[in-house]
């Protein structure tokens, strides 16, 4: 990564809390101040993203998590006033972490705390109380599960159909029947308050595409919910950098000018996510994606900015 526009893409879409593990064995994960500072400790350290959201999945909220970032945000203003001794105290970090966070901020890097509110069935009962508290600096609302109604599922099961555990699935539901129900799906879960309309192409993660009419009519659909709700759409770069994806690159691409290009027709803010379940891959792909943001006459992207936590005793 040597381009400096690249570096200033803003990634709004990272989770911290790393990869998902079996679906059956997936359990909620607790934030600590010492994971989500590193999070961004890894960015300033390489200098880029300049402008970095964690934003993990809200089936993976617990009751520590609001604490936590609280905790981070303190941690945050102290660094961004130079106080690196009590920036690792608070944080729970080494002082050379806090240095060189603390440097970046001084340099023009900012940080946010978001959150993904996908559909995930196993989301804890009490899981928005804890996401209002923690105050989100955005919310990406995304849709993993579709109900589906199988022999060997029951009815009404909730399919996590871009997961490889499950992708067998589609031979049975169909792909233009699996994307009918992804849509309404998604149409009913951006009713309710979001930031961001994550991902959009996750359904075609195995290669599923539905007939170019109907996908138009879809990106159509959204657009407008987008547009009159001021919502900004994610152009997610995962499958741009992901080894086991690369294969869907060029119908992605495509895909994605084209859903750019009428973003940019009708006003839609465009953000950029690159899903990074480690540091490494934190803004992965961005360099495809200036390529098609300049191409589509996209010149502004969006970020939100982060809170001031309570001020530092």
């Amino acid at each position: 990564m040597n381009s400096e526009r690249v570096a200033t893409i803003p990634d709004i879409h990272g989770h911290a809390k790393g990869e998902h593990r079996v679906y059956a064995a997936e359990r909620p994960i607790a934030y600590t101040p010492r994971m989500l500072f590193l999070w961004f400790y890894h960015a300033a350290r390489r200098g880029w993203p300049r402008r970095l959201m964690v934003s993990d999945h809200i089936n993976f909220t617990t009751a520590k998590d609001a604490e936590a970032v609280r905790t981070v945000r303190r941690a945050l203003d102290l660094a961004r006033q130079g106080d690196v001794i009590r920036t690792a105290q608070t944080a729970d970090v080494y002082v050379t972490h806090a240095s060189v966070v603390a440097d970046a901020l001084g340099n023009g890097m900012r940080f946010s705390i978001g959150i993904e509110a996908d559909n995930d069935p196993r989301t804890p009962a009490g899981a928005a109380s804890i996401v209002e508290t923690m105050r989100p600096d955005s919310i990406i609302r995304s849709v993993h599960f579709i109900p589906i109604e199988q022999r060997e599922t029951g009815d009404g099961w909730m399919w996590p159909f871009d997961n490889p555990e499950f992708a067998k699935l589609y031979n049975a539901i169909g792909v233009e029947k699996t994307w009918a129900l992804y849509i309404s799906t998604l149409l009913k879960e951006i009713e309710a308050p979001c930031d961001v309309v994550g991902h959009f192409y996750v359904p075609a993660k195995f290669g599923h595409w539905p007939c170019p009419r109907r996908l138009e009519q879809y990106e159509d659909q959204v657009l407008e919910v987008c547009r009159a709700r001021r919502l900004a759409l994610e152009l997610n770069t995962r499958v741009l950098y992901d080894e086991t994806l690369v294969h869907q690159t060029q119908a992605y691409v495509d895909a994605n000018r084209r859903l750019l290009t009428k973003a940019k027709a009708r006003g839609v803010k465009i953000a950029v996510g690159s899903d990074a379940h480690r540091p490494d891959d934190q803004g992965q792909g961005f360099e495809i994606a200036l390529a098609l943001l300049d191409e589509c006459g996209i010149d502004e992207v969006d970020f939100p900015t982060e809170r001031q936590s309570e001020p530092v005793g």
